[in-house]
């Protein structure tokens, strides 16, 4: 039995030439038949449904239209001569019936950050499959891969340092010019989803981020953990959600989504040495947002309870956890699911599931409780932005803090 390894730099090159070869395979029997990844198309009853009406309905507007509106048309046909729909087509009829609900004029793009510091929280799953859910719902969204070890971004069918190089990422926009943060961001194969991927270049950014000699403080005039803000505000009119997977730690990426930030979301499993953690994490948030630098008000925070097992322990903490943090904590909580971990092996999320590998219970539950919680997040996102409105209204409003460059009053 071989125990050692007398020549690690030579093995763990192998390891790592041989595995970038079967993460292609597995992305190409994930994607198949088609190289690039596509987001299914949806049958009348879905389709009814995310428009909010009834499939008869629906037919009737295809067909003969209504005093507002000429009939829509008859859309494609799937194998079975079925009435198939696309996310372009759905969001077309929400735009012609005036239905969409993006984000009100005159309110602020949501910056969410999904963030803690221990790994195992499901804290991708959960930043992916919500932006996959506001895309369903026609809001457009910017999806933010900071973590070097981009699981995030394989979720999308790209492979990191395969598919991207190091430019293609935050790395050297961070690094040397935030304001080409647009040269980086990306369409992606799912309509009103925009992505900025990651690699393992974001390791050596930030590595250069905490080195003055690095990180261009003077020739930029933007501490090292402005610089996604500064970036953020070139950018964030086009969108209405901005969503940021930040790594598990504290290091100068995650403080750059902390300084950029107006909205957090705290995935926690409901486990003793989770909630160690997050009593940990508050501590250290708490000292952080006592700095002036990173005390921007957050319009939005909410924890999610991940990975809920049913067990007594997990019922016991997440007892604790609410009366901690009352109504901070989500009323909806993601259980443990064999069709999520399904939906990962398969690079993408339940929301893109046309044929489950399971059951066809399982994937409803699945979707049941994806679709509570992402659907309460969303309504708060939509309570934001009313009190936006609200305050923008009222003469005594004060106008918003935005990032400055040192030395601007």
């Amino acid at each position: 039995m071989h125990i050692g390894i007398t020549e690690p730099a030579g093995f763990l090159e192998n390891f790592a030439r041989a595995g970038s070869h079967l993460l292609e395979e597995l992305r190409g029997i994930a994607t198949q038949p088609h190289q690039d990844k596509s987001l299914r198309r949806f049958p009348i009853r879905e389709a009814a449904a995310m428009l909010g009406f009834t499939p008869q309905y629906i037919r009737r507007l295809e067909t003969e239209g209504s005093a507002r509106i000429p009939p829509l048309g008859i859309p494609p046909k799937d194998e079975r001569g079925q009435r198939s729909y696309d996310l372009e087509r759905i969001n077309h009829y929400r735009d012609r019936l005036g239905i969409r609900r993006r984000r009100p004029s005159g309110s602020r793009a949501i910056r969410c950050a999904v963030a803690f510091f221990k790994g195992g929280s499901a804290k991708t799953t959960t930043a992916t499959h919500l932006a996959h859910r506001c895309a369903l719902d026609g809001l457009r969204v910017l999806l933010i891969d900071l973590d070097p070890q981009a699981s995030l971004t394989m979720l999308h069918g790209i492979l990191p340092d395969i598919d991207i190089q190091r430019e293609d990422t935050l790395a050297d926009v961070l690094v040397y010019d935030p304001a080409d943060i647009r040269s980086v961001i990306r369409a992606t194969y799912f309509p009103g989803l925009w992505l900025i991927p990651a690699n393992l270049g974001l390791q050596d950014a930030e590595v250069k981020l905490l080195d003055h000699r690095e990180n261009q403080e003077e020739f930029l005039d933007l501490l090292a953990f402005q610089r996604l803000d500064y970036g953020l505000g070139q950018v964030e009119g086009d969108y209405d959600v901005i969503i940021m997977d930040c790594p598990p730690n504290m290091g100068s990426l995650t403080l750059n989504a902390m300084a950029a930030a107006n909205a957090m979301l705290l995935p926690i499993p409901p486990r003793a040495v989770d909630f160690g953690s997050a009593v940990l994490y508050a501590q250290t948030m708490s000292a952080l947002k006592r700095d002036p630098r990173f005390s921007r008000p957050l319009d939005f925070f909410r924890v999610l309870l991940t990975l809920h097992s049913g067990s007594g322990e997990a019922k016991n903490t997440e007892a604790a956890l609410r009366m901690l943090l009352k109504e901070y904590v989500l009323e909806h909580a993601m259980p443990m699911s064999v069709e999520i971990e399904r939906s990962a092996a398969d690079l993408g999320t339940v929301y893109e599931i046309d044929q489950p590998k399971g059951s066809y219970e399982a994937y409803q539950r699945a979707l049941a409780h994806l679709n509570a919680v992402n659907g309460e997040i969303i309504d708060l996102f939509r309570q934001v932005w009313a009190r936006q409105l609200e305050a923008a209204e009222t003469p005594a409003a004060s106008p918003t803090a935005t990032t400055t460059r040192r030395g601007e009053a």
